[in-house]
């Protein structure tokens, strides 16, 4: 006979109601939720009982965007170090993604659950040479009647959904859908397709609310024309320009997110790009967080540091001055507050391993708070849980703590929904009813020292 875990008495936050619920235990066997239960629930027999009064449960967190395969093996831990129970990766190479995703779902790694999209499937030109670590994790579809023959290539090696990428125009972007065929998700990071043109022709997500709403929000002489690409020195100087003299009552966007919200298209929001920029470089430099950066972002950010000259702040550094994009981040949680009370999907993603900061785990704690100040504490929650597992179509195992669901669950010294800081009282994470310590895999990870974080860029 199976053993068995009970979750007894404790605040329940099941990110389906809008209200917690008092004194309800939760019944684990093997890797599954199989009862909730009001009160104490049975004990006995082969039946862990963990007391939980005083405490709060809820589901294991969902980043829909990540780049896992930038990092090592050891910074996945952070992933449930933080309460990040199930990634998405939105970009990596097709056989280096398939494989870190068998070896982290089958338990070899120890990490988040990962569901994968392969590459970015990029246009007939390049966003980023197809060379060095960018470049290793794209791939193109040149022209409409090149997207059968990809589109089945990638699926059949496994994938778990499609990304569109940014030179994609809007007969390639339709091809792919078609191709497709509804069998996977379809996300994109769009440019040279609007949102509006992806949504009409059926695309299911859209990547980072800072670009790919882009073009149908912001004042038409600083839309992306055909010269922008997201290598360009200009791009976030015209960006954070387009978006603070974005109009959001506008027609573009008022058409865009009532589109989005008539078909339930899911804005991957990614607003920690600009964390730096929200809470400005003083408390970022303060920040303890940056002692998990991972090696290999800090390797990156070493060379990106001496091309802008960076100082102190060389290892979060975003290679734009840093500061820049706060008003353009406040208009992007306005947006995400419209589409929100459209009745639009709000889903909470972060870009972590393909940025250096916020480090993977904590990029969506931060991603949270961001959204809390947009949508609220509930619906901040419900974007990185069952919103999220609506983007990977998996509704039906993850992202809620009902039977039948996947055993991810959080147990945290205080309640999220009333602040969603408070997902930084984590003390146990169960991953498909696997229990693990959090602060114990903070504790052993390798992660710099206050005094390692004083030291300027070397030479």
């Amino acid at each position: 006979m199976a053993s068995e875990i009970l979750l007894q008495n404790a605040r329940l936050i099941d990110c389906i109601s809008d209200q917690a619920q008092e004194r309800v235990s939760v019944l684990i066997r093997d890797d599954r939720i199989t009862e909730i239960i009001q009160g104490d629930g049975p004990s006995g027999g082969n039946i862990k009982v963990i007391d939980c009064s005083g405490k709060t449960i809820m589901p294991g967190l969902i980043d829909t965007h990540v780049h896992a395969t930038f990092v090592d093996e050891i910074d996945l831990t952070l992933f449930l170090g933080n309460g990040v129970t199930t990634a998405r990766d939105v970009g990596g190479r097709l056989d280096e993604v398939i494989k870190l995703r068998s070896r982290l779902n089958s338990g070899e790694l120890l990490g988040p659950r990962l569901f994968v999209c392969g590459p970015l499937l990029d246009g007939a030109s390049e966003s980023f040479p197809h060379g060095g670590a960018v470049g290793r994790m794209m791939d193109s579809v040149a022209n409409p009647a090149a997207a059968p023959a990809k589109i089945k290539e990638i699926m059949d090696a496994g994938v778990d959904g499609i990304k569109l990428y940014f030179s994609m125009t809007p007969d390639i972007v339709g091809a792919c859908i078609n191709a497709v065929d509804g069998r996977l998700p379809i996300t994109g990071h769009i440019g040279m397709t609007t949102a509006q043109e992806a949504v009409d022709l059926g695309i299911n997500g859209l990547e980072h609310m800072w670009i790919s709403p882009y073009n149908n929000i912001c004042p038409v002489e600083l839309r992306f024309g055909s010269e922008m690409s997201m290598n360009s020195r200009n791009f976030s100087k015209q960006t954070f320009e387009g978006w603070e003299q974005a109009d959001l009552q506008g027609p573009g966007t008022q058409k865009l997110f009532d589109s989005m919200a008539e078909k339930q298209v899911k804005m991957g929001t990614t607003l920690d790009l600009l964390w730096l920029a929200n809470i400005g470089l003083e408390a970022a430099l303060d920040d303890s967080d940056r002692m998990f950066i991972p090696k290999k972002s800090l390797r990156a950010q070493k060379a990106m540091a001496k091309k802008v000259k960076a100082g102190l702040e060389w290892d979060i550094h975003t290679g734009f001055p840093p500061g820049n994009g706060k008003a353009a981040l406040e208009k992007q949680k306005d947006a995400c507050r419209i589409l929100h009370d459209k009745g639009g999907i709000i889903v909470g993603g972060t870009d972590c391993c393909g940025i250096a900061y916020p480090p993977p785990g904590f990029a969506l704690l931060r991603e949270a708070e961001l959204l809390s100040d947009a949508i609220g504490p509930m619906a901040a929650l419900k974007a990185i849980t069952t919103a999220a597992a609506s983007a990977l179509l998996r509704e039906d195992e993850l992202g809620s703590i009902a039977p039948g669901k996947y055993a991810d669950i959080l147990v945290l010294g205080e309640d999220p929904s009333s602040d969603v800081r408070n997902l930084r009282s984590l003390e146990r994470v169960f991953r498909g009813g696997v229990e693990h310590d959090p602060k114990a895999l903070l504790k052993a990870y390798p992660s710099r020292t206050p005094e390692e974080l004083l030291e300027p860029l070397a030479d």
